[in-house]
């Protein structure tokens, strides 16, 4: 279970890795070691050779007039298959959409497996990554037919996306098959890059860590360790793979009135000089109590890291040294850097309209927000999208969109940054009349937001966005939120996106949503939860978080589900967690309209999760629940869980009766607890509960209330009967 890394992190991995930890009361350090073995190393290496890689229709987004079906005695590959609806209403049509991996630039065979109702044939629309390639014409066939088609993907994450045009009859979609397709990571994102730690490799400073403390530099770091090293020292990163651009996630001090300050470092590539990296304060360093301020006197210093990032011009090879030298007569904190191998510049695609025609600077010396302004409006009377070509380009507003694709050259080349507080964002029209038909692809959002503002609208991307609407490969920092979105509304497809260094939440699913999907997408250093789902008002219903990765949320949980109705996060990493938070919770709580209909927690890993309270005793656990305000309805279902070095327990339960929540396959590795119960009642059947390594010896259960576990079989390494023994 511990292999269920995401895939280029894992295969990066050093000889030792070490998930070092180090608190204080009743917490005692725990080392875990894994050795990579031969035999992993192989395994791995045959998962990375592209392959055929089928795609289960009834395991994509299913959006407008498609449903997943089943019939008994048919012969479909799966659990099912979708069915497209004939004759829908114009922008009701029924589309699919998923995300594939993609190894190289080039045309791949991409199979539908189909059948259809009528002897007339039918035609399906074949979109990548938002371009519509072609009109795959399927020959009617009661029986399941195939119908290859050649594609033009692209390198890395890519997505397809197959609607159904003016059907004559339903038609019945099994699965589809890429030839030569990479598969995606097991658990979490499919990450661009690999990660090497700072106080892994070569350096001559000080390793600060491991810690846990509240308000203190390495309890913010990764793995909770990190590098410190003065003006002339270095550290320096040894590359396992190829790659031509990298960022770094450092801390530099604040200054005493807590604006912040701008200092370097120097690269050298294999002894030569490389590039500068600009480093800030500016973006970190938060103090006092929620919603905190800017104000070192107010004490509990927090959020002390951020990140830079730059491209070497060419491709270092494995086994270059990428040496990062200390520039200023200050103390840097080094705690990561994570290397890439970026794409060239994707270009224009026919049928869009530059932001340069209507005057934007791509030198980043003058504003231009009216060129976006006047692009937007152009593209919107010729029905064209809007391009942002490589360059810099400084804005001062939100821009509000509708029927609209935006595009531009990847987010490593074209860059919205703002030049204000709360300056930037791409929005849909806000509820009761959502945005339809909006599109965002390859590009980075920076913003200028150096403080919380929960008065102030200020997410990368915001507002309603009805079906049809898809975020693809944004990267966003500096704002509020990466991605605030106000329902209601339905069928949003997100993936593939970056959102770090953000003062609040990462994306927020927040009121009467249904039908959206976040996957593949990387949040680190977030500053609320990075994935929510918050039903005020009115419930979320249906949606997923599934396959995404997340890093050190400075408050909060990793994901967090508010209330709402049949909704699941499944398949994600999570690390990492500091303060008032867990890696998974579900609760009723912030007045959310409650847990119904199935809710589903699955294929998760959680490593050093759990976090202690600023307000009290109270802690948390790698998972959380809260019946905060009210019972929770309908079915709760937690399975194949595993739970690495936990501050707390494993399982935290706090007050409410928990008798419609089962727990199957639930790995626990280190940490003191398997369960942990604060006034909780009922019975919770458990099977395949595993803890090994728990580092207090009171059976692993910690309670004072009556809540029961039951015991379903295949359970060990924990007293379920000593339950009642401990409650101090």
């Amino acid at each position: 279970r511990d292999l269920h890394y995401p895939l280029r992190r894992q295969r990066q991995m050093c000889i030792r890795d070490r998930v070092s930890t180090q608190s204080t009361g009743n917490i005692k350090t725990v080392m875990l070691f894994r050795s990579v073995t031969v035999l992993l190393i192989l395994s791995l290496c045959a998962i990375a050779l592209s392959r055929t890689i089928r795609y289960e229709a009834e395991d994509t987004h299913i959006i407008g007039a498609a449903s997943t079906s089943t019939v008994t005695d048919s012969d479909y590959s799966g659990s099912g298959f979708v069915s497209f609806g004939a004759k829908p209403s114009e922008g009701e049509e029924g589309i699919i959409v998923l995300s594939v991996n993609i190894p190289a630039d080039e045309t791949y065979p991409l199979s539908i497996t189909y059948s259809t109702e009528s002897t007339q044939d039918s035609l399906v629309s074949i979109k990548i990554n938002g371009i519509e390639q072609l009109i795959s014409e399927l020959p009617a066939s009661r029986q399941w037919s195939t119908k290859v088609e050649s594609v033009l993907f692209r390198q890395g994450l890519n997505t397809v996306i197959l609607k159904g045009v003016k059907l004559p009859s339903i038609l019945r979609l099994d699965y589809l098959e890429i030839d030569g397709a990479v598969p995606l990571a097991v658990r979490g994102a499919t990450l661009p890059y690999f990660e090497l730690e700072a106080e892994n490799c070569t350096h001559n400073g000080r390793v600060i860590g491991p810690n846990r403390v509240l308000y203190q530099l390495p309890t913010e770091a990764s793995q909770r360790l990190a590098v410190q090293i003065n003006q002339g020292q270095y550290v320096e990163f040894v590359l396992t793979a190829s790659a031509n651009a990298m960022t770094l996630r450092f801390s530099i001090p604040d200054t005493p009135n807590g604006s912040g300050q701008v200092a370097y470092l120097q690269v050298y590539v294999d002894g030569s000089y490389a590039l500068n990296l600009t480093v800030t304060s500016i973006y970190s360093w938060a103090y006092g109590d929620y919603p905190f301020t800017k104000n070192p006197a107010d004490g509990k210093p927090h959020h002390f890291y951020d990140e830079t990032r730059g491209k070497f011009g060419k491709t270092l090879s494995a086994g270059t040294k990428v040496r990062v030298v200390a520039v200023n007569p200050i103390t840097y904190t080094i705690d990561l850097a994570d290397f890439y191998t970026i794409p060239s510049p994707y270009p224009m695609p026919s049928g869009f309209i530059s932001i340069t025609d209507h005057g934007a600077d791509p030198n980043g010396k003058t504003d231009s927000t009216g060129a976006f302004v006047a692009t937007i409006s152009a593209a919107s009377s010729q029905n064209k999208g809007v391009w942002i070509p490589e360059g810099l380009f400084l804005v001062s507003q939100r821009f509000t969109l509708n029927k609209m694709t935006v595009r531009g050259a990847g987010p490593w080349y074209s860059t919205v940054q703002a030049t204000v507080n709360h300056g930037v964002g791409f929005f849909g029209n806000f509820a009761p009349n959502p945005s339809v038909d909006v599109q965002l692809f390859d590009f980075a959002i920076i913003g200028h937001t150096n403080v919380r503002d929960d008065s102030a609208i200020d997410s990368g991307v915001g507002g309603a966005f009805n079906g049809n609407s898809l975020v693809q490969n944004l990267w966003i920092e500096h704002t509020k939120c990466g991605m605030w979105l106000d329902g209601p509304f339905s069928g949003l497809h997100i993936t593939g996106n970056v959102i770090r260094n953000t003062y609040a939440d990462g994306i927020n699913l927040h009121q009467g949503i249904s039908n959206v999907v976040v996957e593949q997408t990387i949040l680190r250093n977030v500053g609320d939860d990075a994935l929510a789902i918050w039903s005020e008002h009115q419930a979320d219903t249906k949606n997923v978080f599934k396959f995404n990765t997340i890093q050190i949320p400075v408050l909060a949980n990793g994901i967090a589900l508010y209330g709402g109705t049949d909704n699941s996060a499944t398949d994600n990493y999570v690390a990492d967690t500091i303060c008032d938070g867990a890696g998974l919770q579900l609760g009723n709580r912030y007045q959310a309209v409650g847990i119904s209909g199935t809710t589903t927690f699955a294929r998760t890993t959680i490593v050093r999760g759990g976090a202690p309270s600023r307000f009290g005793p109270q802690d948390c656990g790698s998972i959380w629940v809260w019946q905060e305000q009210g019972q929770f309805q309908g079915t709760i279902l937690f399975t194949d869980i595993d739970s690495h070095d936990s501050n707390f327990a494993a399982f935290t339960f706090w007050s409410g009766d928990y008798s419609n929540l089962s727990i199957s396959g639930l790995n626990v590795v280190g940490g003191p607890y398997v369960m942990e119960v604060n006034s909780a009642s009922g019975t919770v059947p458990c099977d395949h509960v595993v803890a090994t390594g728990l580092t207090l010896p009171y059976g692993g259960v910690h309670s004072c209330a009556s809540l029961v576990f039951k015991d379903n079989g295949g359970n060990s390494g924990w007293d379920m009967d000593h339950a009642h023994q401990h409650c101090n």
